[in-house]
C-alpha cells in the first residue's frame, strides 16, 4: 500500500496598509502549480488560504515571501517607472535617427 499523502492548509493576512491586492494576486498565480491558493478580499487587506500536499511545511511561509517580492517589485516599479519610460523614449528615438533635444536649448 502506499503512503498517505499529508494534506496542510495556513490562512494568512496581508495588510492593506502594507500589501497591494496586486502583489497578493502576482504570488498566487507563481504558487498556482505549489499550492492551492484562495483569495478573499477583508476590510483590512487580503486573506490568503494557502492548501498543499506533502512534507513541504514551508509552503506557506514561501507564498509569504513571494507576496513581499511582488510588493517590492510594484514599489520599484512606480519608483523607477518615469526614468525608465525616458530611457526607453530616448533609445527608441535614437534607433529610429532622431535627436532628442535638451531642455533649455533648442
Amino acid at each position: 500500500m502506499g503512503e498517505k499523502v499529508k494534506s496542510h492548509s495556513r490562512r494568512i493576512m496581508f495588510s492593506k496598509q502594507i500589501y497591494a491586492a496586486e502583489a497578493v494576486k502576482l504570488a498566487a498565480y507563481v504558487f498556482s502549480d505549489k499550492a492551492d491558493i484562495k483569495l478573499a478580499s477583508s476590510a483590512g487587506g487580503v486573506e490568503a488560504e494557502v492548501s498543499w500536499e506533502g512534507k513541504d511545511c514551508a509552503v506557506a511561509g514561501e507564498f509569504a515571501n513571494e507576496v513581499l517580492n511582488q510588493q517590492c517589485r510594484l514599489d520599484l516599479a512606480v519608483k523607477n517607472g518615469k526614468v525608465a519610460n525616458m530611457i526607453v523614449t530616448k533609445a527608441l528615438l535614437s534607433a529610429s535617427g532622431e535627436t532628442v533635444k535638451k531642455r533649455g536649448k533648442q
